[in-house]
């Protein structure tokens, strides 16, 4: 859905905040694939509305032939899954409340502020986002798939999922732990997905990924005017998430003061946004995942011991893949099909003694390593087979390469120097992600900056 162009119309009689409006989606990196059009007033706006499906609709408040009220009835009777804002020069009076009771989103007071439209696009956005994503796995759990993206045939992963099977129906919390890459972000939506709570929002929040001074806004929510930028009241996370569930993961890195914030949480079932005394009440359900031990992080004063307790109803523990090695040979199909839909390769065949040599390497990495390991030989790899030279960057001990020349047949690079195949690898690989930098570099095992160096390097030489 994040790829897909969005539909937007703007009605406005006014020629500037058209072209304003219509002037930020063009020029801006995030949003410049958008398709949008141009309607004068609330007449020629229902006639586009009946024509097309839009994702997003500006509209007016005062125009002539129809207003922008007219528009937002029409809008909440033959298309409520598009979402409205509304355009006025008169602030939050009657026309605003009103607006709000037609199923407009949001509404904007003129003139309008760039940053206050960058921030209403940008949330509304997410929803959408959000809403399909559940739409689409709750498709997937009717059509009686319980849960596609898990594989798994191992003794110890069966009782897990039969574990989650019997805790996800409960609104308790369930901590899940487990090394990086074992798939604790699956197992943390299989609960909500085979909830009652399914069809309500299903949220995560990378606690690692934020810095301390955005992930406190991002939780509870912020009151107009309770920082510099703050100019809308914006809900935070566990109150979209009512109803529904809200992953914290890694949450051994959300600092102290923020741990007790979420202890009271927790124990109140009510958040209080920044800048507002008025707690709001929520029933959201919360997952929370870690890749470190929490015991040992209690007892050097970095992990609250009552939050864990809290947290700690239901404890999960995922394995890492060198201890439930029989998943293996599943997951490579799986990833190798992936692997061929996506990034276009094109089907392979995988030799025999591949799978030997899978089943002795350790996988720190655990399943994301597998995966990206796959996909990084089957990008690398010109033939329809993938055979012990399409994983030489495994270092599995006791296992023998093949000769040199060997492999650079194998690999169809037979006569290239090392620096002309490193070349082109690199060029290929770019070829087949789109051109995106940071999956290159993770696919070919190197940073980000090491990848720019090199072509860099490659320009100065050309």
């Amino acid at each position: 859905m994040r790829n897909m162009m969005r539909k937007i119309l703007i009605i406005d009689d006014e020629v500037l905040i058209r072209g304003f409006i219509s002037g930020f989606f063009k020029t801006s990196e995030t949003y410049k694939n958008c398709k949008v059009d141009i309607a004068v007033d609330g007449e020629e706006g229902i006639s586009k509305i009946r024509e097309n499906k839009y994702d997003l609709i500006f509209t007016d408040l005062k125009m002539p032939r129809k207003t922008g009220l007219d528009v937002l009835k029409f809008v909440s009777e033959h298309s409520p899954e598009t979402d409205t804002v509304l355009l006025t020069a008169y602030g939050g009076g009657e026309s605003a409340k009103k607006a709000m009771d037609y199923g407009a989103y949001e509404y904007i007071t003129k003139p309008i502020e760039i940053s206050e439209l960058e921030l209403i696009i940008k949330r509304i956005f997410e929803r959408r986002d959000l809403i399909a994503e559940n739409e689409s796995m709750q498709k997937e759990l009717e059509a009686g798939r319980i849960f596609p993206k898990m594989i798994y045939s191992s003794k110890v992963m069966t009782e897990i999922m039969e574990l989650i099977k019997l805790v996800a129906p409960t609104s308790s919390t369930v901590l899940i732990t487990g090394e990086s890459g074992t798939g604790k972000e699956l197992i943390a939506e299989a609960l909500h997905h085979l909830s009652p709570r399914k069809k309500q929002n299903y949220i995560r929040i990378n606690c690692a990924a934020l810095p301390e001074h955005l992930i406190e806004s991002e939780l509870f929510g912020f009151e107009k005017g309770a920082f510099t930028g703050a100019v809308k009241r914006t809900r935070g996370k566990f109150e979209l998430a009512d109803g529904g569930s809200i992953l914290l993961d890694e949450i051994s890195e959300m600092n102290l003061d923020l741990q007790s914030k979420l202890l009271r949480v927790l124990q109140e079932k009510e958040v209080a946004r920044i800048g507002s005394e008025s707690p709001v009440k929520v029933d959201t359900r919360v997952i929370a995942t870690s890749n470190r031990d929490l015991t040992e992080e209690i007892k050097n004063g970095r992990f609250r011991e009552d939050l864990f307790f809290r947290l700690n109803i239901v404890p999960v523990h995922l394995p890492p893949l060198r201890e439930r090695k029989s998943d293996i040979p599943a997951l490579v199909e799986k990833f190798v099909k992936k692997t061929a839909f996506q990034v276009g390769v094109g089907k392979k065949t995988i030799k025999s003694e591949v799978f030997d040599l899978l089943m002795k390497y350790d996988w720190p990495g655990n399943i994301r390593e597998l995966q990206n390991s796959i996909e990084r030989a089957m990008i690398t790899t010109r033939k329809d087979v993938l055979d012990l030279n399409s994983f030489r960057f495994l270092n599995v001990k006791g296992y023998e390469r093949e000769e040199k020349n060997n492999v650079s047949e194998s690999c169809g690079y037979e006569g290239m120097t090392l620096a002309e195949i490193e070349k082109d690898l690199i060029y290929k690989t770019l070829e087949k992600t789109g051109n995106n930098k940071t999956e290159t570099a993770k696919i070919l095992g190197v940073t980000t900056r090491t990848l720019r160096n090199k072509l860099n390097q490659y320009e100065q030489e050309d």
